[in-house]
């Protein structure tokens, strides 16, 4: 009678219970297998030679022995750290002129300034050369040499390929302003100097540091600006690279794997911290909107400013356009349409590279919004499970501490077996997921792993903002979590869905770290195109390459413009309705 009784009491898992456990179980099984598994046995490789035959730390021990080795930590710590700084600076001011100030053009400013995530970063390497190599204009015509090839060279390339990143850190900081502070300071007699000092800076010293970490880490872990411009100037992504795919040495490449994932390991857990930090400083409800004071000075300062920066961006990518379009740089300027063939470059395969590039963006733009979105719905809206939630937000974290070579490389250990040896146990193990070595499924599943945290971020901040009271009606009423996924949160986070989506097609477009040791001869991406023809010398193929991948992600982004201001308008007509 009790256990009777006992049964009766126990609470019924609803279908909707069960699919979402159903579901969260897959999504931890997913990451098990494109993230967990690689990363074990690319961090296991260490420990081993090439054969497989266990050498404890001699590989370390080899490592740290080679002189030409060890120098690289110390370059690409100092190339980052200054890089950092630079891009760190010149961004404060971009978006102070953007955000707090009376300069006109604001609107076009902001969609300048993301000029140069639209194309791969070993680009603007090669626009640098184009100005100041050694046939560079600067160079010849101007008679200035600025030793580009080396520390120079990789700095202002990665200067330019993180100053975006650094300006929307900053705009959003300094976006969040109370202007009470302001209004004291100067009912105060603080000067304008002053009061930037002592108001503004302090407000944005999380925005700072955070800008500073995100591109210290972007610049360390970066590989196309490094190969292009470094010259013999080493550093750990092109070590790495050299080791796996130059000398075939596994075990080493896993050695500067490791030593490149300390600092961005590092980076991302100070991010984390200055994060829960800045949370106990958030702008207070009644705060009141910055209204910046009238200044002539001031604005004709951050115009010109702006303008500059601006400029150095269609400088560089109008160099490498115009590249694109004459015979031969810069000694033969007649337009031509040959370097749009890519036959001579890439023996007849540019079109399909080009082709390969926009399904890699497409696929891993479109399944990775999926699985973002579904994730972080089950996450925080999710009622089952919620022990594991902390395990699931870790794993989608986790990636953001990963350099794209890295997870390359461990990609390369996990799928390129077929038979997975237990260490200590001397048991080998199928590997049923062998079969997606060399197919474009690994490449993309790879792609969505390198960008999943941020993407996981826009989505889990977006659903948090809904309130869950939509949840707790539809409980009460019966109503089905998928039905209030469809047409309450899908709809309310249309924005964050669709600059998830566009966040994935154009950094898929645009990368390489992730993709360089998977690609085959069929699936070669464009991006890894272009580092192929600058490797032969095959400049002008690969700057039309170029420009064709910069007009698709500006045309992409363009359409999702439009089209987000059409839906949102259309969306949010019930808070005009209720207003």
């Amino acid at each position: 009678m009790r256990n009777q009784n006992r049964k009766l009491r126990a609470p019924a898992i609803h279908v909707g219970d069960l699919v979402q456990r159903i579901m969260i179980l897959l999504m931890v099984f997913w990451f098990l297998i494109f993230l967990i598994m690689p990363m074990l046995l690319m961090f296991g490789q260490i420990f081993s030679d090439d054969h497989g035959n266990w050498v404890g730390l001699k590989n370390f021990t080899d490592y740290f022995q080679n002189p030409l080795l060890l120098s690289s930590i110390g370059h690409s710590l100092s190339v980052s750290f200054f890089t950092a700084t630079v891009s760190t600076f010149i961004g404060l001011l971009y978006a102070y002129g953007v955000t707090r100030t009376g300069i006109k053009w604001k609107k076009l400013y902001q969609y300048l300034a993301l000029i140069p995530i639209f194309i791969p970063t070993m680009v603007h390497g090669m626009a640098l050369i184009y100005l100041f190599g050694k046939t560079g204009i600067v160079t010849n015509y101007l008679n200035i040499n600025i030793g580009l090839y080396g520390k120079t060279g990789i700095i202002m390339a990665l200067t330019v390929y993180c100053l975006p990143q650094a300006y929307m850190i900053l705009s959003v900081a300094l976006d969040n302003a109370d202007n009470r502070l302001y209004e004291a300071a100067e009912v105060m007699g603080s000067s304008p100097a002053r009061t930037f000092f002592r108001v503004t800076l302090p407000s944005i010293r999380y925005g700072l540091i955070n800008s500073f970490i995100v591109c210290f880490t972007m610049s360390f872990t970066d590989f196309g600006a490094p190969e292009v411009v470094g010259g013999s100037f080493s550093v750990l992504a092109t070590d790495i690279y050299r080791q796996v795919v130059g000398q075939q040495k596994m075990s080493m490449g896993a050695v500067v794997g490791v030593i490149l994932t300390i600092p961005a390991l590092i980076s991302f857990l100070i991010d984390l911290m200055m994060k829960k930090k800045n949370e106990r400083n958030e702008l207070s409800s009644k705060a009141v909107a910055f209204q910046p004071k009238a200044s002539k000075s001031r604005d004709r300062f951050y115009q010109l400013y702006c303008s500059l920066v601006v400029l150095c961006f269609l400088i560089l990518i109008g160099t490498v356009a115009l590249s694109a379009f004459v015979n031969v740089w810069p000694y033969d300027m007649s337009f031509t349409w040959k370097h749009f063939n890519f036959g001579a470059a890439l023996h007849g395969t540019g079109v399909i590279s080009f082709v390969n590039s926009f399904k890699l963006a497409l696929g891993t733009a479109a399944l990775g919004t999926i699985l973002v979105f579904t994730f972080a719905y089950l996450i925080e809206k999710g009622k089952t499970f919620r022990r594991l939630s902390g395990i699931c937000r870790f794993l989608s974290m986790m990636p953001m501490a990963l350099p794209g070579l890295v997870l390359g490389l461990g990609y390369i250990m996990f799928f390129n077996k077929p038979w997975i040896e237990i260490p200590f146990l001397h048991i080998a193990v199928e590997n049923s997921f062998s079969g997606l070595y060399g197919t474009f499924v690994i490449m993309i599943f790879c792609t969505i792993i390198h960008l999943f945290s941020v993407t996981y971020v826009t989505a889990s901040t977006a659903l948090k903002k809904l309130d869950r009271e939509y949840e707790n009606v539809a409980e009460s009423m019966s109503v089905p979590f998928w039905k209030v996924f469809f047409r309450v949160s899908l709809p309310m986070s249309i924005n964050a869905i669709l600059e998830i989506f566009i966040y994935f097609f154009v950094n898929a477009m645009v990368t390489v770290s992730a993709v360089v040791f998977l690609y085959t001869a069929a699936s070669k991406p464009a991006s890894i195109a272009i580092l192929n023809m600058d490797d032969n010398g095959d400049y002008a193929a690969a700057a039309a390459m170029s420009i064709l991948i910069f007009l698709i992600n500006v045309s992409v982004r363009t359409i999702y413009e439009l089209v987000n201001a059409v839906l949102v308008k259309k969306l949010d007509r019930w808070k005009i309705k209720s207003t």
